[in-house]
């Protein structure tokens, strides 16, 4: 393994806080709660829920550290509210969890462990997933090796605090969507690398999928069609001259859903006006929460 760079510490348990943010979280939230709180010696749990004390639903833990938004201000804000927790407490690492995503009972040493075993040390380390109810259906399929790619997504990855402290954060107004693609392609333009491993480490839905969920995309409503192709497109524009095989790829997965869209999906309308709004507001850097006539 290369020489750790002077703005990457090398991970170790008692240094990787997690990070988990939820919004409306269901009765499962709890045991997902306690593995974490197994694994980590300190977990932030960011509530998005309007106006709930969702603590009191829920068993924290000692370990455990609410911190109520008081409103739903967007994944990208409540991930930086518990990464600046996490790097106030000391901590130099941290992974990030969406709140259903459910993972592996030895997650945090596995990840390390595969963190270690990269030719060159990434800032950020993601890991393979079932994306369904059993851990027979990986989302990768290439072996359980550590591999460089463009983008991991948000839940499950190891990333330095550090780094996103020097890149300056997560992108606030994107709210929603890209907001992982967009900080993986910022730090490689910086030269830090992303990395995946294929060791199925957790179970995770990204979205609702069709029983050809190989071939068809996600059936997001249309206010998450709204984000995707505004944050997608943005990202397309600024990372371009970087990563150009990826914004290629990205351009290639928007238009397939907006084809979906209005060829399969049901309120075709309502989702093909969001998802245009939404590329006009990327072109124009239009950014922030979705218009009302999206959202509401």
């Amino acid at each position: 393994m290369t020489p750790v760079p002077g703005s990457l510490s090398t991970p170790d348990v008692t240094q990787t806080a997690a990070v988990i943010v939820s919004y409306h979280p269901d009765e499962q939230f709890a045991a997902r709660l306690t593995r974490l709180s197994d694994q980590f010696a300190a977990v932030y749990w960011v509530d998005n829920t309007p106006d709930v004390d969702a603590r009191k639903k829920h068993d924290c833990g000692p370990r455990v550290h609410y911190l109520s938004q008081g409103m739903n201000t967007g994944l990208a804000s409540a991930l930086n509210v518990g990464c600046e927790a996490a790097l106030g407490a000391g901590f130099t690492w941290v992974v990030t969890f969406d709140q259903d995503s459910d993972l592996a009972d030895d997650f945090l040493l596995q990840q390390i462990e595969c963190w270690q075993q990269s030719e060159s040390p990434p800032f950020m380390l993601g890991c393979n997933f079932a994306d369904g109810s059993g851990l027979d259906s990986p989302r990768f399929k290439e072996g359980n090796h550590v591999m460089a790619c463009p983008t991991v997504i948000t839940s499950g990855c190891l990333m330095s605090l550090t780094a996103w402290s020097e890149l300056g954060r997560f992108r606030d107004d994107y709210f929603i969507d890209g907001i992982d693609h967009e900080i993986c392609l910022r730090g490689r333009a910086r030269g830090l690398l992303v990395a995946r491993h294929g060791r199925v480490l957790m179970k995770h839905r990204i979205g609702e999928r069709s029983a050809n969920y190989r071939i068809l995309p996600y059936l997001h409503t249309p206010v998450r069609k709204y984000y995707s192709m505004r944050n997608g497109t943005r990202n397309i524009i600024q990372y371009a001259s970087t990563d150009p095989l990826w914004a290629a790829r990205k351009c290639v997965t928007l238009a397939w859903e907006l084809v979906i869209a209005l060829l399969i999906e049901t309120d075709k309308r309502r989702k093909i006006r969001a998802m245009f709004r939404g590329l006009r507001d990327g072109l124009k850097g239009n950014m922030g929460v979705a218009p009302d006539e999206i959202s509401g």
